[in-house]
């Protein structure tokens, strides 16, 4: 085009721009910042991968988001103290969220989309169930928290009609449990009967370990007890398989008066560690697999070398059926030796959701703000990010339901760079429990097992688990116990699992109790059973025994 011609043009368009016969191009999207204190949200917002792409298309915005990799509370804490807050801010931390909240830096989610988006599904079908919970919890409706999973949200939702039953059973689906390799099965003739019990499960670890297997040279591996995680990283040793073992073997964080006690003091907390003491005895457990983080746990699972994985089975890639397709069972429970009945812990009341977002009063784009939470966590949003291109990343089966394609998985397993999966501060498991065709997920049904199972005692622990928001951390002196208990338990339990001869392991457990009581185990006990005993009587419920 001439130089003249284009100067023509330019002149009728903008002629006809300010008689409003066209509309003027749509802005540049304008980028919104966002700390998030745990997750995989893409560190660079790359718009040629779909999912962005379509976020900002949709938003008019891109995202700067900032996920520290440790002291991310620390972080948080000097933004807040600075008045220096991004536009959006996810974290987990209950003291952080009372104190932007009590400052004033956070907008009320209803009054927020009230002023920049009235239209807002938002505001027109969110879970009351849940946003009671939050209102109680935070004195007014301040975040909009992840993994939100309730009766009301299921009534927004529905069901599809080919995996209602699945879903409604999926009600006890706990990530806690025990998986077993089924081609080590098939190859050394080990059966699903001979793994139901403690005793039949320690002589399957013999068989494997006799064995001397390895797959493309690296050796098997006959237990994988949750890597680091092997306690949880926590005090309380609720987690991790220490904690799937207790459960399995019965034990209850509760005593014969209904107080609230810690596991150090449940007989099937012993009995568990007893347990792992003898897999280390016997060579099932090295020293260097406690030194296993995530990335490393995941790895040994999906090369197909554990045989036997305790723990979070949500860190083991077990259910990717694109690279090692589905060759795990699980029996549920592990039946005790010693005839104990499995338990099952279900705080039967509205989950406050795991991450919780929140939105800074000082958010430079608001609109683009409101436009991206919106978008988010709406039916067109959690499609596209959950699953990403539709007839590239994912099918619709006829049923109505996604299926993740080769490059799906794909995408979804490298979620950091393309943003398929990556979201989970906006993670609705009712959406998902409406789309998910299960057969991509295949952890579904063996997470199922142990809650589902026949022989497992399920018991309300309500009163026990819902605490006041931030009540352990509310007390310095509770934290700075709790702290250092964690740090000792952490190494003492690896100690005793991995080098005490087992006719020493008694007096070795006793002394780490003697030493946690030292350190104010009984102080802690006492403080969390505070408020488990106010809970009894205004919750109006019988202790659990």
């Amino acid at each position: 085009m001439k130089t003249w011609t284009r100067k023509l043009f330019a002149v009728l368009m903008a002629a006809v721009m300010l008689l409003g016969a066209v509309p003027a191009m749509a802005d540049e999207p304008v980028d919104i910042t966002w700390f998030v204190n745990t997750g995989v949200v893409p560190s660079t917002w790359n718009t040629d991968y779909y999912v962005m792409r379509t976020i900002t298309e949709k938003t008019g915005a891109t995202v700067t988001a900032t996920t520290p990799a440790d002291d991310a509370d620390t972080k948080l804490n000097l933004m807040i103290l600075n008045g220096t807050l991004p536009d959006i801010i996810t974290t987990t931390n209950g003291t952080l969220m009372r104190d932007m909240i009590a400052a004033d830096l956070v907008w009320p989610i209803e009054e927020f989309f009230e002023t920049y988006k009235p239209d807002s599904h938002l505001l027109k079908a969110y879970p009351e169930d849940i946003k009671q919970v939050l209102v109680e919890r935070d004195g007014g409706w301040y975040a909009l928290p992840s993994h939100i999973i309730s009766a009301d949200n299921r009534e927004i939702w529905g069901l599809n009609e080919s995996t209602r039953d699945l879903w409604i059973a999926s009600d006890w689906r706990d990530n806690r449990g025990v998986i077993f390799n089924r081609r080590i099965m098939e190859q050394l003739g080990i059966t699903e009967e001979e793994l139901q019990t403690e005793s039949g499960v320690l002589a399957a670890f013999e068989k494997v370990k006799a064995a001397n297997l390895t797959v493309d040279g690296a050796s098997v591996i006959p237990l994988l007890a949750d890597g680091d995680s092997f306690n949880g990283k926590s005090w309380m040793c609720n987690w991790g398989a220490t904690g799937f073992l207790t459960i399995t073997f019965g034990g209850m964080p509760v005593d014969e008066e209904g107080n609230w006690v810690s596991y150090y003091r449940v007989p099937a907390f012993r009995h568990a560690i007893r347990f792992l003491n003898t897999c280390g005895q016997r060579g099932y457990i090295e020293a260097n697999q406690f030194t296993f983080d995530r990335a490393a746990r995941e790895a040994a699972c999906r090369a197909g070398r554990v045989f036997c994985f305790m723990g979070n089975t949500a860190d083991t890639g077990f259910n990717d059926v694109v690279n090692n397709g589905f060759f795990w069972y699980t029996p549920g429970p592990i039946l005790s030796d010693d005839g104990a009945t499995p338990v099952h812990d279900k705080a039967s009341s509205v989950y406050g959701g795991w991450l919780q977002t929140f939105i800074s009063k000082d958010a430079k784009h608001p609109e683009q703000v409101a436009n991206f939470l919106d978008f988010m966590t709406s039916d067109e949003g959690l499609s596209c990010w959950n699953y990403g291109e539709p007839g590239v990343d994912v099918e619709v089966t006829e049923a109505g339901l996604y299926k993740r394609t080769e490059e799906g998985f794909k995408k979804a397993n490298n979620a950091a760079v393309t943003g398929v999966g990556a979201f989970w501060a906006f993670c609705n498991q009712n959406w998902d429990q409406k789309y998910m065709d299960p057969s991509t997920d295949e952890s579904i049904v063996p997470q199922c097992a142990y809650g589902s199972n026949e022989h497992v005692y399920r018991y309300n622990c309500i009163a026990l688990e819902n605490l006041p928001s931030g009540y352990m951390e509310a007390d310095p002196e509770i934290s700075i116990i709790s702290n250092e208990m964690t740090t000792y338990v952490q190494t003492e339990l690896a100690n005793i699992i991995l080098s005490v001869p087992q006719e020493e392991f008694d007096a070795r457990f006793d002394a780490m109790v003697e030493q946690l009581d030292k350190l104010g185990l009984k102080k802690v006990e006492e403080y969390r059973n505070a408020a488990v005993q106010e809970n009894y009587k205004t919750m109006n419920i019988k202790p659990v025994n």
